[in-house]
């Protein structure tokens, strides 16, 4: 039944007035039966009220029922009721759909407070982490993924989106990789992949080349010599062949360098402890190996400050500056000028290392720090480049959390600079 307004029972009430005071002036009391009246209205909503009030007090109890004004109230409420009770299967059906749906994902995820604590996970988390429901609800999650590396990599993900590598906690022989997103106020959804077919591969493919490079070396070595002993033959035409041996044995050699040189950079087993670095003296003793390098053919200018200092390790870093400061001898022609800087900036310490070299197509700048990746053949004959010292600056740069940003324009030159997070900022005096 639809439902009455106010305006409809307040006029029946006033129409009720007349008929009341009618009956009592035919009784010879008019007030008295008027008064009486109004006390057995106001009991009957009194009496509805303790009613709605009792039913308030046991929800799932049909809504009661009565007449008039109170008729309305109650058929809203039930009406409302039906509602809410729609809505709260259409509720339960949605969450069975979304537990249906994220238990289907093959990677774990769990969701954790700005406590840290976990509020839910679905079944592959239990199956790869081992946790249990209930039990492990609103446990902190670093008791559950121990270790400092995922402690300290959980501390900054606020600043940080790069994931996260890290043995099982319930088994070593299997690597996870973990990711975590902004979810809703405060909280945070960790994605946890089982990376270990990826990691052996991985693993693998840095023990060929590490095995591969160490067998070349000698074989090398031992070519390179007798070639230096025939190099001194008379004849044209053997002493042509010779040299050209020798430089292509010599282009080998340096990428068997390089290849080991990444293959160590991508081992943590073997990665140098970190010290404090004088970093201006370090790039004095590159510059001297520069002007060797360049010999005379470009314009050298070093803008060192005296400070800052880094913490890091010194032989990867001086790898990677050394690298930079070879390609910009390399891609720039005779009588142009390499300008290198060291510099305390708002970001955190720079190094800046500027040629007016040939340029690098936009197109292959986001490449540039792949294996291998050489822009244009000809170029790279000419230089005799292996397309892996980038990819060695890279992977040096994200052990010290620095960042490499690369600018460039066909004809004008190259500018490439290294900055550091202030944290690994020192005094000199450190």
């Amino acid at each position: 039944m639809a439902a009455r307004s106010w305006k409809f029972h307040a006029g029946r009430l006033l129409l009720m007035v007349p008929g009341i005071l009618l009956v009592g002036w035919l009784a010879g009391y008019p007030l008295e039966v008027l008064a009486m009246s109004l006390l057995a209205y106001l009991a009957w909503h009194l009496a509805n009220l303790w009613r709605l009030y009792r039913w308030l007090q046991m929800p799932g109890s049909e809504v009661p029922e009565s007449y008039g004004i109170w008729s309305d109230v109650y058929e809203r409420i039930a009406s409302l009721e039906k509602d809410n009770q729609k809505q709260k299967d259409q509720y339960r059906g949605m969450l069975a759909e979304f537990r249906q749906l994220t238990d289907a994902f093959p990677d774990a995820t769990l969701v954790m407070d700005a406590q840290r604590n976990i509020t839910w996970f679905n079944q592959a988390a239990q199956a790869l982490l081992g946790l249990r429901s209930p039990q492990d609800l609103g446990k902190p999650v670093t008791n559950l993924l121990r270790g400092p590396d995922f402690a300290n990599w959980l501390a900054v993900q606020g600043q940080v989106k790069s994931p996260l590598e890290m043995p099982s906690p319930r088994d070593d022989n299997v690597w996870l990789t973990i990711s975590a997103f902004a979810f809703q106020k405060d909280q945070r959804l960790i994605i946890l992949r089982d990376n270990t077919e990826v990691h052996n591969v991985e693993r693998i493919r840095r023990d060929f080349v590490a095995n591969i490079s160490h067998e070349l070396r000698t074989p090398l070595t031992v070519l390179q010599g007798y070639l230096e002993m025939l190099q001194d033959n008379e004849s044209p035409e053997v002493s042509d062949s010779v040299a050209r041996m020798l430089s292509q044995t010599a282009q080998m050699q340096m990428l068997l360098y390089d290849l080991l040189e990444l293959s160590r950079l991508q081992s943590d087993e073997i990665r140098g402890e970190e010290e404090v670095i004088d970093v201006p003296g370090m790039l004095m003793q590159l510059q001297e190996q520069a002007d060797e390098l360049s010999r005379g053919r470009h314009q050298l200018v070093f803008e060192v400050d005296s400070g800052p200092w880094l913490s890091g390790v010194a032989t990867d870093l001086e790898s990677a500056f050394g690298n930079l400061l070879s390609n910009a001898i390399k891609y720039t022609p005779d009588g142009g000028t390499i300008k290198v800087s060291w510099r305390e900036a708002g970001p955190g310490p720079q190094l800046v290392v500027e040629d007016t070299g040939i340029g690098i197509p936009k197109r292959d700048i986001p490449r540039l720090t792949e294996r291998f990746y050489r822009v244009g053949s000809d170029r790279a004959r000419q230089t005799g480049g292996t397309g892996l010292g980038l990819s060695i600056v890279k992977h040096v740069l994200n052990a010290h959390q620095a960042t490499l940003t690369i600018e460039s324009e066909i004809g004008e030159g190259s500018r490439f600079t290294c900055t550091f997070p202030p944290e690994r900022r020192l005094d000199e005096s450190a």
